[in-house]
């Protein structure tokens, strides 16, 4: 029980370092649930210690196992469901892919955007690649640094990159083709 309590201790305060980065890098919110859970263990033996010490309840062994099992799996979903959105090149959960697209549709010269993805790199890293149909060639590097200052400041995309297209519009048919309004 006493080693267990130093546990718990010791697995809280090293949770606490890293729970400020946990909501924005999936390394480090494993390495804060894996934390959380070895406290959690390490509160369990101790409760089940002083219950089978003090009680003699022997059926608190198994049962608090069994607690920190469900309590662990369920913790861990969510960072599963995370790990599996980023290796898919899936849209970042706080980002809407719908709402880029408008913003950049309402860029100066901007008469479509389409081939738009975006997806997370890890560790606070946003990348997008979008093709963008402007009318006119003029300041074409400024409006790129616009865009891409932008996008990070608005979103956190950190890793733009820009396909510039010439024209009115361009109709494709693919169904990210999202023409201005």
């Amino acid at each position: 029980m006493l080693v267990a309590g130093i546990g718990i201790a010791v697995n809280l305060g090293s949770a606490a370092l890293f729970h400020r980065g946990q909501h924005s890098d999936l390394n480090k919110r494993g390495a804060y649930l894996h934390l959380l859970a070895d406290a959690g263990v390490s509160m369990a033996a101790v409760l089940a210690g002083a219950g089978i010490w003090l009680k003699g309840w022997n059926w608190l062994d198994p049962a608090t196992a069994v607690l920190v099992a469900l309590v662990v799996g369920f913790a861990s979903w969510g960072l599963l469901k995370a790990s599996f959105m980023q290796a898919m090149d899936a849209v970042p959960d706080h980002l809407s892919k719908q709402e880029v697209t408008d913003f950049l549709l309402n860029m100066q010269g901007v008469t479509s955007v389409h081939h738009l993805h975006i997806w997370s790199l890890g560790a606070e890293e946003v990348a997008l690649t979008a093709h963008i149909v402007r009318n006119s060639s003029e300041g074409h590097d400024r409006f790129i640094d616009n865009a891409n200052s932008a996008l990070l400041e608005k979103y956190g995309i950190n890793h733009a990159t820009l396909q510039i297209e010439l024209g009115q519009s361009c109709q494709h048919d693919h169904h990210d083709h999202a023409p201005h309004h």
